[in-house]
């Protein structure tokens, strides 16, 4: 076995898991009118299906006070338990654990509006603002009750354990650090204090369920905040824990709402980005089973710190949602089929918008019904794909799996598209992995691959089709700025090359907002230049996910990159830009400019799909940045839907 280590079983308190992979709870807003229904259950099933061990199920509602979304399951209502136990069943007929994670959010939300929150003292978050509710020693009574009352109900939902979550910057978190607690009760001032309510809170769990259940402690770690947690008080509190007996395993996370992209390391992190961090913790938890996470990619990185003893289960979260068979291609050795994580958080972004789950990779994400497994097409058709950028190749792959025979045109002297060019920007190496999975499998599923083969009628005609995809793209352009022309304009091409002009300055004008802006920026940063960056919007990076913002934000204050929002380029006059307030009509004058880079606008290639159904071909899809220049996520869910309607 290549991973032996990784798929040992395990013991965590009275059950056993099968392998070392745990999947991190993840709330999918999934559920219906707060209940676990069809779609969650599918979902979770898939992930089950996949290889995990263990499954911890999403943060899970204990009290009314939580001012949690409705797509959140409110597990201290008995009504969730049949839902819950049809879960638990699907879960179990894979051979997985199933987990359910008791949670209570506290101060903490992600809303533009500010609800009514509790918490240990009426102290707002410096993230997330508005100042909570302080709660009585009554209420934090009752709220303790809440946290065993929905253990029992989890309990009789029919899962193995359940799992307190006390990390990330949540409720039990808020009172076990000063950084959150300035309470002078029994449950603020001193650690021990501080310590009591998660310790009432397990003892609670534990006289009631006794060693029937497994119960988890989701601890945090560093809270990376001036006067919050540090790695020492939590090998303290893992101590604790551990003698008092009553938990059956730790999983470890980092970070507050303060310190918020701690939690979700993007690549401007290294891999496995807390996991020597997180061996202090485990050398203080007693021989308890401690789970470590954040970043954690390859199996091979996965047997590594599982071999090493630097934890005991891997805690996996977005390369399970980008590829659920992650574990079980490890297990048959086959590591080269996983479409692995390219950090990009845009799971976390979508659900935080209150979106269903998803992936910008993977198309089947949280529409797993939709979606469903890849049958054979009832025909086997001739099928040529016009393009191969990322929608191209998915539409590629998904067409031959299903038994036709594929052909891909694409007029370069490689596959891969824009996404190619990617491997030349700083922190963003590892979005190379989207085409390197797609390449691979197209490769095998045996795709005619025809480079420097432009896609026209007579090159399409050639290859006798019965349907065409159209993926050829679009073509970055820039506008005609007003002015003298002395500072040359450029689309984001051009960001690999001003660092060879005369100038100093390069100004970036953001019409994007998303991770082609922000890695046009951190070229350009990185070659020398002194950056302003220009957007039309509220601020730079607009469309980013918080977590993955707040990386990008401090790179480029690192680097000095001045930012300009609500505000343009005017003109270029005499070697200057010229920027103007869009609401004011202020206007600031960039002397020395070496170029003008425009970041967003393209022109759709899609003229293709006309000719060629006013030639005959009747089945013509065109997918991607030719029907439209959107993102990433629209290109493969473009291609992958194209692939399947064939």
């Amino acid at each position: 076995m290549r991973f032996p280590r990784l798929f040992e079983a395990i013991r965590i308190g009275s059950r056993t898991a099968k392998n070392r992979v745990m999947r991190l709870a993840t709330v999918t807003n999934l559920a219906e009118s707060s209940r676990i229904g069809e779609r969650m259950i599918v979902h979770y099933r898939t992930v089950a299906e996949g290889g995990a061990g263990t499954i911890v199920i999403e943060a899970l509602r204990v009290h009314a006070s939580d001012a949690g979304r409705p797509t959140f399951v409110t597990l201290f209502d008995p009504a969730v338990v049949p839902g819950l136990r049809r879960l638990a069943d699907a879960v179990h007929a894979e051979g997985a654990l199933l987990i359910a994670q008791l949670y209570h959010g506290g101060r903490q939300h992600l809303g533009r509006m500010v609800p009514t929150m509790w918490a240990p003292s009426a102290i707002a978050c410096p993230y997330s603002g508005g100042v909570p509710h302080e709660m009585t020693t009554a209420e934090v009574h009752d709220v303790i009750a809440g946290f065993v009352r929905s253990a029992l109900h989890a309990r009789d939902g029919g899962v193995d354990g359940v799992e307190v979550h006390g990390a990330q910057g949540h409720l039990i978190q808020q009172f076990v650090s000063p950084f959150s607690n300035q309470r002078r009760d029994a449950y603020g001032g001193s650690f021990e204090n501080r310590l009591r309510f998660p310790r009432e809170i397990i003892a609670g769990i534990r006289e009631q369920v006794g060693r029937e259940l497994i119960v988890g402690y989701r601890m945090g770690t560093d809270e990376f905040t001036p006067g919050g947690l540090t790695i020492d008080d939590s090998a303290r509190i893992a101590g604790e824990l551990a003698a008092d007996g009553l938990v059956d395993y730790l999983s470890l996370s980092q970070g507050n709402f303060n310190s918020i992209d701690r939690h979700l390391p993007d690549r401007h992190s290294p891999p496995a980005t807390f996991v020597e961090q997180n061996v202090h913790i485990k050398a203080a938890a007693g021989g308890l089973p401690v789970v470590t996470s954040g970043r954690i990619e390859t199996p091979e990185q996965a047997e590594t710190i599982i071999a090493s003893g630097k934890a005991d289960l891997v805690g996996l979260c977005r390369p399970l949602i980008v590829d659920p068979d992650w574990p079980r291609k490890a297990l048959e050795g086959r590591p080269e089929d996983i479409r692995y994580c390219i950090s990009c958080n845009q799971c976390w972004g979508w659900v935080t918008d209150g979106r269903t789950i998803g992936c910008v990779c993977n198309a089947r994400a949280g529409r797993e019904i939709e979606l469903g497994p890849l049958h054979a097409a009832p025909v086997a058709r001739r099928v040529v794909v016009a393009g191969g950028g990322p929608s191209g190749l998915e539409a590629a792959r998904v067409a031959a799996e299903r038994g036709h025979r594929v052909t891909i045109l694409e007029q370069s002297d490689a596959l891969g598209g824009k996404v190619r060019l990617t491997e030349h920007v700083p922190h963003d190496e590892e979005m190379r992995r989207v085409i390197d999975y797609l390449i691979g499998q197209v490769e095998k599923l045996g795709v005619k691959v025809r480079l420097e083969t432009e896609a026209t009628p007579a090159t399409v005609a050639a290859e006798q089709p019965d349907a065409v995809i159209v993926a050829t793209g679009a073509i970055p352009v820039a506008p005609d700025v007003p002015g003298d022309g002395s500072v040359g304009v450029s689309t984001s091409a051009g960001a690999l090359l001003v660092g060879m002009l005369p100038g100093d300055h390069v100004v970036v004008m953001d019409e994007d907002g998303y991770y082609w802006a922000a890695a046009v920026i951190e070229t350009v940063a990185g070659q020398g230049k002194k950056v302003t960056v220009v957007t039309r919007f509220f601020e730079i990076l607009r469309e980013l996910p918080a977590v993955s913002r707040i990386s990008a934000l401090r790179a480029l204050d690192e680097q000095g990159v001045a930012a300009r929002p609500h505000t343009y380029v005017d003109r270029i006059e005499q070697g200057a830009v010229v920027l103007k307030d869009c609401y004011t009509g202020r206007e600031e004058t960039i002397p020395g400019a070496a170029a003008v880079i425009w970041v967003g606008p393209q022109e759709a290639q899609g003229s293709l799909a006309e000719t060629l159904r006013a030639s005959g071909i009747d089945d013509v899809r065109v997918v991607g940045d030719a029907f439209a220049p959107r993102r990433l996520a629209n290109a493969i869910e473009d291609g992958h839907r194209a692939g399947r309607a064939i």
